[in-house]
């Protein structure tokens, strides 16, 4: 288990890996859009569990400096208002978090969005997200279970079915549950806590984005009659 009172950037799994893999303290059971845990058979809300993960991420980049949360205002309706916005400034490039962590590529990406002073934390997460999907929640969670498989710490399983589609499902060995049990999730928790406790502008600004990105990355479904 943790000890200390802040999140190590070279610990084995990222902040948001270990939301992912202690699910059930960061999410709970919904009326729909529901998705099994890995280390169990408990299932919880996808929306619930992507909106921690994504979180989780950036305010643990925020802690390490590896990005700078800051709230600002922004020009919007042809300048005749201003509006709140958070950005994610680009931080000290020598915090190494896990490769293929979702922590590693948002300071890659706030770099990218800063040379033109797009760095938002909605284009970022929209960038990460890299195409549309029914379930953009859906997808986040798969996309940090296949950061977790490219570094071998998830089983990645294809399978065919009908023949022409492959479906993709991942497994979880003992040994990386030993690592996520002996990581633990209080400190991220913590984490999340405190900043609703302590900073809840930000924590307004911060969920707010993350439902945009959500949401312009959302499939429109066409009923043209």
């Amino acid at each position: 288990m943790s000890i200390g009172t802040t999140l190590d950037p070279a610990g084995p799994l990222a902040p948001s890996e270990l939301v992912l893999l202690h699910g059930e303290h960061f999410a709970s059971k919904a009326l729909l859009g529901n998705v099994q845990l890995l280390h169990c058979e408990e299932s919880v809300s996808a929306a619930r569990l992507g909106e921690a993960i994504l979180a989780a991420s950036f305010l643990a980049c925020d802690e390490a400096g590896s990005i700078r949360l800051e709230a600002r205002q922004k020009k919007a309706m042809l300048g005749l208002r201003k509006v709140d916005r958070l950005y994610a400034a680009p931080g000290d490039r020598d915090v190494a978090w896990p490769a293929a962590s979702l922590e590693e590529a948002l300071g890659q990406l706030a770099e990218r969005y800063d040379e033109d002073d797009s760095h938002e934390v909605r284009n970022l997460v929209y960038g990460w997200l890299a195409q549309d999907s029914g379930s953009p929640w859906q997808e986040t969670i798969e996309r940090i279970k296949a950061g977790l498989a490219e570094r071998g710490l998830l089983d990645r399983i294809d399978e065919k079915r009908l023949k022409i589609l492959t479906v993709t499902r991942y497994e979880l060995p003992p040994a990386t549950g030993v690592l996520a049990a002996e990581q633990g999730w209080e400190l991220v928790r913590q984490l999340l806590d405190r900043c609703q406790r302590e900073r809840s502008a930000v924590w307004k600004l911060l969920v707010g984005e993350l439902k945009s990105a959500i949401s312009a990355r959302t499939e429109s479904s066409d009923t043209d009659d």
